[in-house]
């Protein structure tokens, strides 16, 4: 029926690619995809160990909103989508095997239980000199 249709928003949080990457694929053209992170990608070195990074990634949302799964994962895609973490967006932080597909979403979330506990444990208490 006209009138029924209402036009409906196709942007995803979790979106990997690019805007320069998404036009080119709506248009037919080719999407490059980068081999791994190299140093001049990011605004900081590369990783020694892409683990850690990616640790070090998840505890960084986790320190600006320290909510469990899965609102910590809206929280790590508005952070990439920012470029909040070293500059890094969705590719460069693919790159770095964090995932924000489906398919990726188990690694991640065993990545944010991890560091969810890491931060929840108690510290110790320095003693004083």
């Amino acid at each position: 029926m006209p009138g029924r249709w209402e036009r409906v928003s196709t942007e995803r949080p979790s979106n990997v690619l690019s805007q320069a990457a998404e036009e080119r694929h709506r248009s037919g053209g080719a999407v490059l995809i980068r081999g791994p992170l190299t140093a001049t990608d990011t605004n900081e070195e590369a990783p020694h160990d892409p683990d850690t990074e990616a640790l070090e990634f998840v505890r960084f949302c986790y320190r600006r909103r320290a909510v469990a799964w899965p609102e910590l994962y809206d929280e790590m895609c508005a952070v990439a989508a920012r470029g909040a973490y070293r500059g890094m967006d969705y590719e460069q932080l693919q790159r770095l095997g964090i995932g924000f597909a489906l398919a990726s979403l188990p690694r991640l979330a065993a990545l944010a239980d991890r560091v969810i506990a890491q931060e929840r444990a108690p510290q110790p208490i320095a003693a004083v000199a």
